[in-house]
């Protein structure tokens, strides 16, 4: 297969990705919203962001051109829209380390995994510092390809990734310099050896940053002011903190949700909300619960209030359909384990 051959291949199959672009943009969007609804209003996983993207039409040609490497005369691709795994393509950026590892566990749980590569542990297993995000390519599982909504994602393998911010940091500049700009030989060492230095400090953020957050659990686990405290966002996490020492913490937004719960529940004070919770037993809850994943601060809050308040809980979210079927779930549980009347 000659030169000329190659490119009408590629050709080809790009004007085929461009004509149907707009189906793989629709699946990035379908991808997106699970994603957050997965990790975010299911597990209330802490997180930056979670992005979707479908591959841009120039880009699909140029990575469909590549020769094949042991064979410049073939392409890499014989069937480039099979065979390109990220034509659609999510990015999970998280805080802290320990929120990675909570999002894998739950990319791991909802997706059929086709192949997953954890770069940090390649990176450390040889002796280096260096790019440390988890890849992910996944299929919809079993469930969720038979559902209509998710009728474009159906077939697709995609691309999920997840790393720290401080991650996500390094590897966009890395790759920026690394791949847009052509480095003379005799300047290579000195730029793999800044990116090296760069690479080790990434690395000890991360650790410092799970420390601070170490040292924030412990001041807030100690001994609370003596004097009444209106409920804030701070103060709540605060509060929550100290309530639940071992939950993860939960993103911004879910304590101002959370907020406005306990306000129509006439809770604005923090002596108030240790009284609604004075006989609740938070790890019996837990485990009639029986979450998939460690439940955060704000969800455990959450599970407490509907022991204490049972179907009137249930009665606050009147136009939220989904919740009150979880939340009735939950109540049922708990009545079977004997902590509020079914």
């Amino acid at each position: 297969m000659g030169g000329l051959e190659v490119q009408g291949w590629t050709v080809q199959a790009a004007a085929q990705y461009e004509r149907t672009h707009q189906q793989y943009i629709g699946g990035a969007r379908k991808l997106e919203a699970l994603i957050n609804e997965l990790i975010g209003e299911e597990e209330g996983i802490n997180y930056l962001t979670a992005t979707a993207r479908a591959k841009d039409p120039e880009s699909f040609l140029a990575k469909a051109s590549k020769p094949h490497p042991d064979d410049p005369t073939k392409p890499k691709y014989d069937d480039p829209l099979n065979q390109i795994t990220d034509l659609v393509a999510a990015r999970i950026i998280t805080f802290l380390v320990e929120a990675v590892d909570r999002v894998c566990e739950v990319i791991e749980s909802e997706f059929e995994i086709v192949e997953h590569t954890d770069m940090g542990a390649h990176t450390r297993a040889q002796g280096a510092f260096g790019y440390a995000s988890k890849h992910y390519l996944v299929r919809l599982n079993a469930h969720r390809r038979e559902l209509p909504e998710y009728a474009v994602l159906k077939n697709l393998t995609m691309e999920i990734q997840v790393r720290t911010a401080v991650q996500h940091a390094w590897a966009e500049f890395e790759h920026d310099i690394r791949y847009k700009l052509d480095i003379p030989p005799d300047r290579k060492p000195e730029f793999d050896r800044r990116f090296l230095l760069a690479a080790a400090l990434m690395e000890l953020a991360d650790n410092e940053f799970a420390e601070i957050d170490k040292l924030y659990r412990e001041l807030a686990a100690a001994e609370p002011d003596a004097a009444p405290m209106d409920l804030t966002t701070a103060t709540l996490t605060t509060y929550l903190t100290r309530r639940y020492p071992d939950a993860p913490h939960a993103k911004t937004n879910h304590y101002t949700w959370i907020l406005g719960i306990l306000a129509k529940l006439g809770v604005t004070t923090e002596q108030q909300l240790t009284e609604l919770l004075h006989d609740i037993d938070s790890p019996a809850v837990q485990e009639a619960m029986t979450h998939r994943f460690p439940a955060g601060t704000v969800r455990r809050l959450d599970d407490d209030l509907l022991a204490a308040k049972g179907s009137e809980y249930v009665e606050l979210f009147p136009e939220e359909e989904r919740r009150q079927k979880i939340l009735r779930g939950r109540l049922k549980a708990l009545g079977r384990a004997g902590l509020t009347e079914p």
